[in-house]
């Protein structure tokens, strides 16, 4: 009897190393820290860029950058082809945004990335996509399913997809109720999306914020977690809301939703004009000093199919190409879920204990 009990304890870890991932969805293993980038294309990379992330990410999501629109999709299709002849296995988000262009009126960095939008179809501030209207969704439906049959991607990210929340960019823009107006069209155009898109292609919006972003988890796939302690370096992010973070990267996960877990080292691109002045190796020894808070910020809420990614920006050049000593300790599957008392979790895996103290904002692994 007890060799039998021994050996359902043997098989029930060895199914939680390697998760069955859903379909479409990136390979996930318990293995090591699962991983993921994101970052911007620009005007393409170096053979050696590409080589660096299909070796390191199996899921990764390439942004256009401050270029002109119509470089955007061939230069995505082209490193989403890229990676794909690198490594096979991985999967490529094409960064779409489906609420307004980047940018203001009178200050448009970044241009639509995709033009024949339909006569009018901003608000009035020409500023917000008109979603509320069948021509616009279709136009942007239309695009959507481009991103993945003809620019070879597996999938979106959906940046500013939570624009309606109450009290978040439509809410203060337009109003509560034209909010909520805009927030019912914008679900409805993700389900016509999914209908040309197909059932086996990513959906995966920013940013999850608990408990009202869990809406959008219906028509999506997962969620990035972008906030987590970002410019602290300038605001101190509450410890409640990092909290917050952990609990619906659990509770997403649990539901079989991926979830990108998106770390800081303390400072940004924007938040630490004098820290980017330094050499990039000194940014990188930096950042190696800090990564243990968000990382173990991560381990403590992560369930299968979560993603760590951790740079300093959104760009290439903010921290993609540096590699970290705890993405090749082994960590093996969680032994269960982590145990909080007041702001502090403590979770062990197969090889290694993880604490964290949210209150105090310090962390500790301990690698076995």
């Amino acid at each position: 009897m007890r060799t039998r009990q021994l050996l359902q304890v043997s098989l029930f870890l060895s199914a939680l190393t390697t998760v069955q991932a859903g379909d479409g969805y990136p390979p996930f293993s318990w293995d090591r820290v699962p991983v993921s980038a994101h970052l911007g294309i620009r005007d393409g990379l170096e053979p050696e860029q590409y080589d660096f992330l299909a070796e390191h990410f199996d899921f990764i999501t390439f942004t256009g950058g401050k270029i002109h629109s119509e470089t955007i999709e061939p230069n995505i299709a082209a490193g989403a082809r890229a990676i794909k002849k690198r490594n096979p296995h991985a999967k490529v988000l094409f960064y779409w945004y489906p609420c307004q262009r980047r940018g203001t009126p009178e200050r448009n960095n970044w241009q639509l990335f995709f033009s024949n939008l339909p006569d009018s179809g901003y608000m009035e501030d020409q500023y917000t996509l008109n979603v509320t209207r069948q021509d616009v969704r279709d136009w942007w439906t239309d695009w959507a399913a481009k991103a993945v049959t003809e620019f070879s991607c597996d999938g979106l990210f959906l940046d500013g997809l939570c624009a309606g929340q109450p009290g978040f960019l439509w809410s203060r823009r337009y109003g509560d109720e034209k909010a909520a107006e805009m927030d019912k069209a914008m679900i409805q155009m993700m389900k016509e999306a999914r209908e040309k898109v197909g059932p086996d292609k990513l959906f995966i919006f920013n940013e999850l914020h608990a408990p009202y972003g869990f809406r959008y988890l219906k028509v999506t796939d997962g969620a990035m977690i972008a906030d987590f302690d970002r410019g602290a370096n300038i605001k101190q992010q509450p410890k409640e809301d990092m909290a917050n973070n952990i609990e619906a990267m659990s509770k997403a996960a649990k539901e079989g939703k991926i979830v990108i877990f998106k770390g800081w080292p303390g400072f940004t691109w924007w938040s630490d004009k004098e820290m980017l002045k330094k050499p990039h190796e000194e940014i990188h020894r930096i950042a190696k000093e800090r990564i243990t808070f968000p990382l173990a910020s991560f381990l403590v809420g992560a369930g299968p199919n979560c993603y760590f990614c951790y740079t300093w920006g959104w760009h290439g050049e903010y921290g993609t190409y540096y590699w970290y000593p705890e993405f090749d300790k082994p960590l093996g599957a969680p032994k269960g879920d982590a145990i909080r008392k007041g702001w502090t979790y403590h979770r062990e895996f197969e090889h290694a204990s993880v604490f964290v103290d949210l209150d105090n904002k310090t962390a500790r692994i301990d690698w076995k």
